[in-house]
């Protein structure tokens, strides 16, 4: 995708992806963490690192005037965790039902892209799907 992204740095595994969100509140570190729910199938959990807890917390509206951007570099992390884990399928939902209907938007506005490198399913429809090879 050729939208404007963060630098991120990734664990050896790369199951852990981490970046800086820059913007009217200051620098927010973001974390992306992928885990194996069964077989082939991976969570993306996604939000601001709390340092206090040492873990991810979803739950925070940073509000840093920047989504677009973090967006597109959460989808970044997918484009490198399926370039090391191909036959990856990842699932993702929001905290709460605005945030999964803030990310359906964002995948709608860039379903195009998207559908290049990606099959979208949206909770039982096909969005876009890969010609068989």
């Amino acid at each position: 995708m050729n939208l404007p992204k963060y630098a991120v740095s990734a664990d050896d595994e790369r199951f852990i992806y981490e970046f800086g969100s820059e913007g009217s509140r200051g620098s927010i570190k973001k974390t992306v963490i992928y885990s194996q729910i069964e077989g082939n199938l991976y969570n993306l959990a996604f939000g601001d690192w709390n340092e206090a807890l040492k873990r991810l917390d979803d739950s925070i509206r940073s509000n840093n005037g920047d989504r677009d951007k973090i967006l597109a570099t959460v989808a970044s992390t997918a484009i490198d965790f399926t370039d090391r884990f191909p036959q990856a399928e990842i699932f993702t939902e929001g905290s709460t039902p605005a945030r999964t209907r803030l990310y359906q938007m964002g995948i709608s506005e860039n379903l195009e892209e998207i559908c290049k490198d990606f099959d979208i399913y949206l909770i039982y429809h096909i969005l876009c799907q890969q010609p068989l090879k």
